[in-house]
């Protein structure tokens, strides 16, 4: 969680730097960047194996090489095509077409997808931060529920300058688990809720954002639980976003005995439920086809009036169309696609595998219904909790617990979080996911065989 920043700390700033007070906020707040290119410059490999281990970064690195080569071979520069202006910023005709049909075949859209409901922008941050600068005006709200992706509260905020609202689960009346973020009654719930909660603190709600897979749990939504999300906001005319950038990342996980196969927002016939144009899907290349670094995100959007919004900031997020003729290469390859896509799936498969049973041989918690994505969300509460003090089965929720113990808490978060970085393994802590509850852990498995299994064991040393 954020901590507060004051006005004097902005004003110090502005005068030192002459900043505008936006940008201000955003210097005293920080950024990870410093933190991440030091953590590079010693990363494992074979070579190094003393270097550090990231278990805590959603990527896919398993078929890069793969990727890279297919790309090598499939991929030659065209003047005329790649290095000029083409067309402009909104996206290569070549790519939207093979986008339309993506989504069509692999996505199931119930209604045809058109190359011209389609935008390239560079990543899914991208598409979200856009998406809320053209429905939000400045304090109106976006609705996600908890936890959810750290990187939704910039994507609203920063340039938007939108409010994010969460909506919690644990406090409803009801509430068993972790599995209840995909009940349909619960997200109503959920939803109605937060809804009420942002009238009364006077802000105007526009949009409900979820990611689906779910990051960091690792799960698809059900189709029913979609249609009461969609009910949701048709009924108050509100926008909805789903984030399903890990839509190809589903696997088989025996373990998990509520898991569903993935179903987007587009494949389901919600005329009952919301406009067509008030629903968008956020998807990109980066994890499912194991290229973050590529940044292509896709707006996917029947709304007119939203496609003009985005299109006229799109400017400032050109995608190089040598880039984007890449993506489109592999999209248009039946062959190659339902290969790689299987691969995949099953070697997804055998490192969540691994990861699970390292964490039941060392009795480590963890969300079982885990079928989607690189990630696990394991369960260390009981190593934020201070057994000399009796603290054991104290309240860790963000929203309940005495501020004293909340602030306690979080230092003991923040502080397993160093000593894995010493023993030379990093995770991820869930207040970044704004969980409801601390000492839950994100753990992403996506990795090379031997670094997950040597990541997982440096896991275990911080406790030393």
């Amino acid at each position: 969680m954020d901590r507060a920043i004051s006005q004097l700390e902005i004003d110090e700033i502005t005068r030192k730097y002459g900043l505008s007070e936006r940008s201000a906020h955003n210097v005293v707040r920080g950024h990870p960047w410093d933190k991440v290119e030091a953590m590079q410059a010693n990363i494992w490999t074979p070579e190094n194996p003393e270097g550090m281990i990231s278990l805590g970064v959603a990527e896919n690195t398993l078929f890069q090489h793969e990727i890279g080569t297919y790309i090598k071979n499939s991929v030659a520069v065209a003047p005329n095509d790649h290095l000029g202006y083409g067309v402009g910023p909104r996206g290569s005709p070549h790519l939207r077409k093979a986008l339309a049909s993506f989504f069509n075949s692999e996505f199931r859209s119930y209604d045809p997808v058109r190359d011209t409901d389609v935008l390239i922008l560079p990543g899914v941050i991208s598409v979200l931060d856009s998406l809320a600068w053209s429905i939000c005006n400045e304090n109106e709200g976006i609705i996600i529920p908890m936890p959810f992706y750290t990187g939704f509260k910039p994507a609203v905020q920063e340039r938007a300058r939108g409010v994010f609202i969460p909506a919690a689960f644990q406090s409803l009346e009801g509430y068993q688990s972790l599995d209840d973020v995909f009940s349909p009654k619960m997200n109503q719930l959920a939803l109605e809720t937060a809804l009420r909660k942002a009238a009364s603190d006077g802000v105007k709600v526009r949009a409900v954002l979820i990611s689906n897979p779910h990051n960091p749990l690792g799960r698809c939504y059900p189709a029913e639980t979609l249609r009461e999300i969609a009910r949701f906001c048709g009924s108050n005319n509100l926008h909805l976003i789903s984030d399903e950038i890990f839509a190809k990342s589903v696997y088989e996980n025996p373990r998990a005995s509520h898991a569903t196969p993935f179903t987007s927002v587009v494949s389901l016939n919600l005329s009952d439920c919301i406009a067509r144009h008030l629903v968008h899907v956020a998807y990109g290349v980066g994890k499912d086809f194991c290229a973050s670094g590529l940044r292509i995100g896709v707006l996917l959007s029947r709304n007119d009036g939203l496609i003009s919004a985005v299109s006229s900031i799109s400017v400032f997020e050109w995608v190089p169309y040598l880039t984007q003729n890449a993506w489109a290469e592999m999209l248009e390859d039946d062959h190659f696609l339902a290969a790689f896509n299987a691969k995949n799936a099953n070697a997804l498969a055998e490192h969540c595998a691994i990861a699970l049973t390292f964490l039941e041989q060392h009795n480590i918690p963890y969300y079982h219904n885990a079928n989607a994505g690189t990630f696990l969300w394991i369960d260390l509460r009981r190593y934020l909790q201070n057994s000399d003090k009796q603290e054991t089965g104290s309240n860790l929720s963000t929203s309940t617990s005495p501020l004293l113990n909340l602030e306690s808490h979080r230092y003991r978060e923040t502080e397993l979080i160093k000593r894995c970085l010493e023993r030379g393994v990093g995770i991820s802590p869930g207040s970044s996911f704004y969980t409801e509850e601390l000492g839950w852990f994100r753990i992403c498995f996506a990795v090379e065989k031997q670094a997950l299994y040597t990541g997982l064991q440096r896991l275990l040393t911080w406790r030393a």
